[in-house]
This record gives C-alpha cells, sequence and structure tokens, in this order.
C-alpha cells in the first residue's frame, strides 16, 4: 500500500492567491543576472521553505505555474527542479492532484555503533518495535561464518519490525551464538518489545561491544517484506548487513537491517589521512 501525503490544501489560481502565496517566499528571489543557474536557485528556495518548516510534510507545493508566476521564470525551469526534488524523495507527485512535501529522510551515521532507539531520540522519533518471530535453529553456511561458530552450534533468531512514530520503516533480523544468550528466550513479549534489543543483549555479556563491520546495498522488496513496510512491491530498500564484535575481536552478533528507502538514507564521514 502507497502511503500518500494528507492533502492539506487547495488552491485555486488567481492573483489574491498569488500575492498570498508570495508571502511564503518572502526574501527569497530569483536573480536573474547571478552566475548561479536558476534552477539551482529555484531548488534552494524550495529547500529552504521545507526545512524552515514554511512548508510541512503533507503540505502541497506550489503547482508549476504558480511557480512560473511567483518568480518569472519558464515552465520548463520548474519542471526539472520538480522532478529532480521528487527523485530525490524531497516530495511526492500523485497524478491529478499535485505534488506534496514528503515526510524527511531518517539520516544514519556510519561512523560509529549506535543502537536503534539512539538513532531515534536523537531526531525527536518515538521508536518502537514488534516481535515478529523468535526461535531456536540450526545455523545456516552464512551465519555460521559471520559468528565464526563450531559445528552443531545453535543460534537464536529474532525477526522485528521496527517503527519510527507509529510509522514502520526496517525489518531487523538477528542472529546470537546460543550458548551466550540463552537466557534471552525466557523473557516475554512484552519485555523484548519495550526496551531496545541492544539493551538487553548487553545484560548477558561480560565483554563491551567494540567495534562493528557494516556493508549496505540497494535491493528490491519482495512483496512480504513490503507487505509489513507498508509499501509497494518492488519499490527499492536498503540492506545493511552488521557483525558486531567485542574487545576480544569475537563476534558476538549478526544483524540485518531491511530500510524502507524512501525514509532513510546513510551518511558516511570521510578525512584525509595526515600523513
Amino acid at each position: 500500500m502507497i502511503r500518500y501525503p494528507v492533502i492539506t490544501s487547495t488552491y485555486v489560481m488567481n492573483d489574491e492567491t498569488i500575492n498570498t502565496r508570495k508571502g511564503l517566499a518572502d526574501k527569497m528571489l530569483i536573480e536573474k543576472t547571478s552566475p548561479v543557474p536558476i534552477h539551482l536557485q529555484l531548488r534552494k528556495i524550495i529547500l529552504s521553505m521545507i526545512e524552515s518548516g514554511k512548508l510541512k510534510p503533507g503540505d502541497k507545493l506550489y503547482s508549476e505555474s504558480e511557480f512560473c508566476k511567483l518568480f518569472d521564470i519558464s515552465r520548463m525551469t520548474v519542471r526539472r527542479v520538480i522532478n529532480d526534488l521528487a527523485n530525490e524523495g524531497y516530495i511526492q507527485r500523485v497524478a491529478g492532484k499535485g505534488s506534496f512535501v514528503c515526510e524527511p529522510k531518517i539520516i544514519e551515521k556510519l561512523t560509529y555503533v549506535s543502537t536503534f532507539a539512539e538513532d531515534m531520540h536523537s531526531r525527536g522519533l518515538k521508536p518502537n518495535r514488534k516481535l515478529l518471530e523468535r526461535k531456536i535453529e540450526e545455523p545456516n553456511t552464512k551465519v555460521t561464518e559471520m559468528l565464526n561458530l563450531v559445528q552443531n552450534d545453535n543460534v537464536i533468531c529474532i525477526k522485528m519490525l521496527l517503527y519510527a512514530n507509529e510509522e514502520p520503516i526496517c525489518l531487523q533480523e538477528v542472529f546470537l551464538p546460543f550458548p551466550l544468550f540463552k537466557n534471552f528466550m525466557l523473557l516475554s513479549i512484552e519485555e523484548v518489545e519495550q526496551k531496545d534489543l541492544c539493551e538487553i543483549l548487553n545484560t548477558y555479556i561480560t565483554r563491551p561491544v567494540l567495534w562493528a563491520k557494516q556493508t549496505l546495498e540497494a535491493v528490491l522488496l519482495k512483496s512480504k517484506d513490503a507487505r509489513l513496510l507498508e509499501v509497494s512491491t518492488n519499490v527499492p530498500g536498503l540492506l545493511c548487513e552488521r557483525v558486531t564484535f567485542d574487545e576480544l575481536d569475537t563476534p558476538i552478533e549478526y544483524v540485518t537491517f531491511l530500510y524502507r528507502a524512501d525514509r532513510y538514507k546513510f551518511m558516511i564521514d570521510k578525512r584525509n589521512v595526515i600523513r
């Protein structure tokens, strides 16, 4: 199911409307003599209005004709900017209705190990989780390699649906060495869902988590995963795989995160190494 933004207003194109809405673009002008291309100036104006809150998630964007009249620019220029912003996830175009401001994407830095709850709280979002499955199983070859298991070692498999402000944004699948985390199976569903999983798992280990190895790739969501995340089948997703290590470089957790690409993006800080 595609979730469209709520249409908050409907506009009739006339001079009074243009004059009223021009106030939203106060102090935001297109400089025709500037060396900065007009389409980049318009892009900056729209993004500034979104980031400042003048245009909020769910608000209807100006129509192409309104933009043309408001800034005295060509429809081709406006269309180019709108298409670019739609492709980048800032706005969503709905056939026959117009363009609407999207919810901002959740940005996660890949430069340090953090929990889902920490990420959400740092952005003013309310984290929540639903336990989908918890079982003891024989690991496949990949899980065995990731956790450096010996023959006949079982793992605990945990599947959870993660929410931000009651919106499903990620499917999490965790594999844990059974001998180390066997008491986890004694917890009730309520206990598992009430706390961040990392917080719970830390109570079972004696050596602190020190670092993690992580990969990220784009995938197409399968029908079952798309249904849980409340998006259409075969839309893009972001698959993150992570192995967490303790201070002795012992792998203690292998986890996959399947994120909605329309609500998440990752940022990597890179610096020059001083030699």
